[in-house]
């Protein structure tokens, strides 16, 4: 059953798209609940099919949200959080990149008001999985911290997937 929150996506790099898909895929939230920004065509055309709320740039589909999801590499991400750092207050910031170096530390230096963050760090195993490892800040809402991890999981299980089939 997918949860009744407000989400948006906002950033760039190779997991972008599969982000959108797997939360749009696997009825992680309802679609109307998906804010993306016009701006980003790698983001809209994951969407394509949904009806998804597709609003002017990416600060106005934050402010629609109770959870951003920042997904960038980490040479884009310092870009990606300066452009929301004004209004990020009273949302829950969650940032998805494949580097350790995106955490907690690394988003409170780039985003200064009180915001509830979440960092997840994207790994792969042994076997090349991909999974997602988590550092959550004190301030973050217990009740956000599920929601936060299944939206990011279902990335990661749909990239495992996709990447058995072939």
């Amino acid at each position: 059953m997918p949860q009744n929150i407000m989400v948006s996506v906002i950033g760039e790099g190779e997991y972008m798209p599969w982000m959108v898909r797997a939360i749009l895929s696997r009825e992680i939230i309802p679609p109307r609940n998906l804010f993306l920004s016009a701006k980003n065509k790698v983001a809209c055309e994951a969407a394509q099919s949904y009806p998804v709320s597709i609003c002017e740039d990416d600060l106005s589909a934050l402010i629609k949200c109770e959870i951003a999801l920042i997904v960038a590499p980490k040479r884009e991400m310092s870009t990606e959080l300066a452009k929301i750092a004004g209004s990020a207050q009273k949302r829950v910031i969650v940032t998805v990149c494949d580097n350790e170096q995106v955490n907690l530390a690394y988003v409170a230096e780039r985003i200064t008001t009180a915001t509830e963050f979440i960092a997840a760090v994207l790994h792969r195993n042994e076997h090349g999985a991909l999974y997602a490892t988590y550092e959550i800040s004190q301030k973050a809402r217990l009740f956000l911290h599920q929601p936060c991890r299944d939206l990011v999981d279902a990335m990661c299980n749909m990239v495992n997937e996709e990447r058995v089939a072939f």
